[in-house]
């Protein structure tokens, strides 16, 4: 039997649902205008943006696991969830629990008035409000999309971060890399620091901090890595140098998202962080479907939320240095918005088999055009289903031990997935 208090939660929960949770409406008065009805617009807390197309969560991650161990109290703000609601508010390594979630979205809701609210300005005041209540040292904020008119934005940061730069959501941030540079390094402040990790940034990234008045840290200036073998990297900057174990989180990119979450940590700091804080983050941080690899059913899964050419990039190169005997099956469906082209030309000459999964939510690619398009590109076999948990099933009776399955291109297909695969171990 549910309690009273899970019945709270889900019923808000369906009422955020109403609230269009696909309609994006970029802007920053509405969500201003009630976080200062609701005194959080100014905290004692400090605050770390992530933007980036690519590698914001593993950014986010390695920098709260540095400061957590280091001894600061954390709050971090991640987007979208996979299954539970409650994974994208975390307070020291914790969850935000039931009581204090559904009592900020009761406080919001009395505070807006007439004002109405996006699915992410709502809960992005939730996320704010329980940081004011758990009274933490620091709070770390993955921008929802671009930077600039992102929700988040609406409070300044101490230091801006940009994990990576590439094409993705060209209706609401441009269709080049220069005009999308400029709208993540929108998140910049005057006289604070502006960290790029993209190893060949736009110069709009360059000009926006000018014109803002930031201090801008590019990596391969004043912070770099170096691949040292399959064990080490090196790392640099002006307060920090040392040579480090790879993260757990496997593929090189993990190495670029830890530079920055490094040099962040610094500037945080004023100060080299401690080499063993530093290890202990590399070593313990893993993530839900950021290459996630897990066994079911003696067939291996790897679990990614890639959704743009680029990401798709970066999983074909995992795949095709870590080959298999058997099949490479891969569960995939995407939204409207997406590339499908870049996506399925990058990794049409490693899967063997697609199981196209038709999502339900309303910005999703019909899977029919999905089809289509991976026609054009693979003669690999194609099957299309009517939902993520018929394609997963599908695929999981398909494979064995000689095979590997590859779930990806969206929240929406790797959290039913993962729910699917936990429920039928």
């Amino acid at each position: 039997m549910k309690s009273l208090l899970s019945d709270r939660l889900e019923n808000w929960l369906q009422r955020l649902e109403l609230m269009q949770p696909d309609k994006i409406d970029l802007g920053l008065a509405r969500i201003k205008q009630v976080a200062e009805t609701l005194g959080i617009d100014q905290n004692d807390f400090r605050i770390i943006t992530v933007a980036g197309t690519n590698g914001k969560g593993s950014t986010v991650a390695f920098a709260d696991a540095i400061l957590s161990d280091l001894g600061f109290s954390t709050g971090v703000y991640t987007s979208p969830h996979f299954i539970d609601f409650n994974e994208r508010i975390v307070v020291n390594g914790d969850r935000v629990n039931d009581t204090l979630l559904c009592d900020a979205f009761d406080q919001i809701d009395s505070a807006r008035g007439d004002t109405e609210l996006t699915y992410f300005e709502f809960t992005t005041l939730a996320a704010i409000s329980c940081f004011k209540t758990a009274a933490i040292d620091v709070a770390i904020l993955e921008v929802g999309l671009g930077g600039r008119l992102d929700a988040v934005n609406a409070w300044d940061c101490d230091i801006a971060c940009i994990s990576s730069i590439a094409i993705d959501h060209v209706d609401w941030l441009g269709s080049d890399r220069e005009t999308i540079g400029r709208e993540k390094a929108g998140i910049a402040r005057s006289g604070r620091p502006l960290i790029c990790g993209d190893a060949n940034p736009p110069a709009s990234i360059k000009t926006v901090a000018a014109e803002v008045g930031a201090e801008l840290l590019q990596r391969n200036t004043e912070f770099d890595l170096e691949l040292l073998d399959e064990n080490q990297w090196l790392y640099r900057d002006a307060l920090f140098s040392a040579i480090l174990p790879k993260p757990l989180i496997p593929g090189d990119w993990a190495c670029e998202n830890a530079a920055v979450s490094i040099c962040a940590v610094g500037k945080f700091l004023n100060a080299a962080p401690a080499v063993e804080s530093v290890e202990a983050a590399l070593r313990q941080v893993s993530m839900t479907g950021r290459m996630q690899s897990i066994e079911h059913n003696n067939t291996h899964v790897i679990l990614d939320v890639a959704h743009n050419g680029a990401a798709a990039a970066k999983l074909k190169n995992y795949l095709q240095v870590t080959p298999i005997a058997g099949v490479n099956r891969a569960v995939f469906g995407c939204m409207k918005d997406k590339d499908i082209g870049a996506i399925v030309s990058e990794l049409a000459p490693v899967i063997d088999h697609w199981c196209i999964a038709n999502i339900d939510y309303p910005r999703a690619m019909d899977g029919a055009e999905i089809e289509r398009e991976v026609v054009k590109h693979s003669v690999a076999a194609v099957e299309v289903f009517g939902s993520v948990i018929q394609a997963t099933t599908a695929a999981i009776a398909q494979s064995g031990s000689e095979d590997r399955i590859i779930v990806f291109g969206s929240f929406h297909v790797v959290g039913p997935a993962l729910k699917t695969l936990n429920s039928s171990d």
